[in-house]
């Protein structure tokens, strides 16, 4: 193509633009979009997205002094900043490259940056305006807009599959694969962003056979949670609609083979569920039924709308609560770690640069992050320095061999005594065993295995056990119950200082010895050492003068042996 042709093209592309851009005489906050979509606009002035030049300039006075603008565009260790923080930008000045336009909007001495650069011509620079995320056809509002990725370095638009594709242009490496931005790689590995359209399948198949997608939106709103966005496929869609487009049906009903349909279409739980694209700092939900976003007072309330009941009050789905530690029957309110939000162990960003647990953004969800060089990255450790991911991961561990010992006895107590009063009358009875019943599906519905509040859950199992054995021996019992088998007990509390508990249990009478070891293999206490009966036995551990650190416990009875690590804290 020859120059003039080039710059023919330009020059359209200019004249387009400033159709929505007043690019030359006005500043960006008076963009002509804004006379329609008052409300966008009034967002986009409030968010990041609208105030990106200052931003550019502290890092080109931070990290490029010395260097020219084509150096930061082109050179070796190019980082592209006008693409992601101004990509229109270009249209200034009668049209410019993106070198020229990192020289036009932020001062150089003697062509090159600075410590002191700074922003110039700021009522010319977009920001990252409309423009550089619609691509808005010239017969709009005739037109609709659609969602496309303006591409500074060639001055086109580049088209995008859906919102999250989007945001991944800056927020990922689907441009840059260098970038440090990866917020949108960990969302593709998390649960929120694969698999979750089979996992609704698998649901459909197996719990609502028979039903229409009206029937399973009015038992349970699958799309409210796992794919809220998907009602603005095909221009707007009903709850039940997006059902029916994105899961098989026979006869206008779902049967035990459906399946996922439409697959390319499926949004999982996408960045524009959780970030309004005109104001994504703001804590929004993005509600399916009412295609809004509704505006909360602070990240706990946003993970509580799927993660706990504040926006379905009879889900199962119970974390926030748990972590609240709240709404068990007979059990008092308790918080393992007060003050601590969810997104403080789950969206945890790491202040070692260049890593992933940096890099992602908090967006994998997960409190463990494997790196490059295969260490792990823990959130546990930004509250507790004295632990590393190795330690938290006993921690945890223990805690859930905690979990499961109680939650096995509540489950099978439980169905003892549902079986006990089988044609019974009992309204006592029949009340105690509802409740424990509740505290027991309570404790289940945390979906952590008693990670999220570790006390509380522990208390509403041993809560639920206590009320279904006094329904079955008519007399309450203190829990364990009587051994059938060898086990060790996880410590509690753990971590601890300085005291904790150490329970095991014996199905018969030999002799029990309980000690302590440090990492390097020496007895630092005996706890136990004598013949004991058949049954549950408990003793206390106080840790005197011990140094903090990961310790082992070790239990030997008759010829059975086993042990189990605890942490210390200090």
């Amino acid at each position: 193509m020859c120059l003039s042709t080039k710059s023919y093209l330009f020059t359209i592309f200019i004249a387009l633009l400033t159709v929505f851009l007043p690019i030359q005489s006005s500043a960006q906050s008076t963009l002509k979009c804004g006379e329609c979509h008052k409300t966008e606009k009034n967002q986009w002035l409030l968010s990041r997205h609208g105030n990106t030049q200052n931003d550019v300039a502290g890092e080109l006075a931070e990290e490029w002094a010395g260097q020219p603008p084509d150096s930061v565009i082109l050179g070796q260790d190019a980082e592209d900043c006008v693409a992601c923080h101004g990509a229109t930008s270009i249209a200034a000045n009668g049209g410019m490259t993106e070198s020229q336009a990192m020289g036009y909007f932020f001062s150089t001495t003697n062509g090159v940056y600075t410590d002191s650069t700074r922003a110039l011509h700021t009522d010319e620079w977009p920001s990252n305006a409309c423009v550089t995320c619609h691509d808005v056809p010239i017969d709009h509002p005739a037109s609709t807009p659609t969602l496309a990725i303006f591409h500074s370095p060639t001055a086109r638009y580049a088209p995008v599959a859906n919102a999250s594709t989007l945001c991944g242009q800056c927020h990922g490496t689907l441009r840059y694969a260098g970038t440090d931005h990866r917020r949108f790689n960990a969302w593709q590995i998390s649960k929120h962003g694969h698999g979750g359209q089979d996992d609704v399948a698998g649901e459909i198949a197996e719990e609502f056979a028979g039903s229409t997608p009206e029937e399973v939106i009015g038992d349970e709103d699958c799309i409210a949670c796992h794919a809220p966005t998907s009602v603005l496929l095909n221009g707007g869609i009903t709850e039940a609609k997006a059902l029916d487009l994105l899961f098989s049906t026979e006869n206008g009903v779902f049967t035990e083979n459906t399946a996922s349909k439409n697959t390319d279409k499926w949004p999982d739980v996408a960045c524009n569920s959780c970030h309004n694209q005109h104001y994504p700092e703001q804590v929004s939900y993005f509600n399916s039924k009412t295609k809004s976003y509704e505006v909360l007072h602070s990240s706990q309330e946003l993970c509580g709308r799927c993660h706990g009941n504040l926006r379905f009050p009879g889900t199962d789905h119970l974390s926030y609560n748990i972590a609240q530690g709240t709404g068990g029957i007979g059990i008092k309110d308790e918080q393992t770690m007060p003050g601590i939000k969810c997104v403080d162990c789950h969206m945890h960003i790491s202040d070692v640069e260049d890593t992933k647990a940096s890099m992602f953004g908090g967006h994998l969800w997960s409190t463990f992050i494997k790196e490059e060089d295969g260490t792990e990255s823990a959130s546990c450790t930004s509250c507790h320095s004295s632990m590393d991911a190795k330690a938290a991961h006993v921690v945890i561990r223990g805690w859930q061999s905690e979990y499961s010992n109680y939650d096995s006895m509540a489950n099978a107590k439980i169905a003892a005594a549902d079986s006990a009063l089988t044609g019974s009358n009992d309204s006592t009875k029949i009340h105690l065993l509802q409740d424990a019943q509740f505290n027991l599906a309570l404790a289940e519905g945390d979906e952590s295995a008693g990670v999220h509040n570790h006390k509380y859950t522990i208390a509403l199992l041993k809560n639920a056990i206590e009320k279904a054995t006094s329904i079955i021996t008519g007399v309450d019992t203190d829990v364990p119950p009587v051994a059938k088998r060898f086990v060790l007990y996880q410590n509690y509390p753990n971590p601890f200082n300085p005291t904790t508990t150490i329970t095991y249990q014996i199905p018969e009478n030999c002799r029990v010895t309980l000690k302590v070891y440090n990492l390097l293999g020496e007895e630092v206490a005996e706890l136990v050492n004598e013949y004991e009966e058949a049954g549950g036995h408990g003793v206390r551990f106080d840790t005197n003068d011990l140094p903090a650190g990961v310790y082992l416990y070790k239990l030997r009875a008759g010829d059975y042996s086993t042990a189990k690590n605890m942490l210390l804290l200090k």
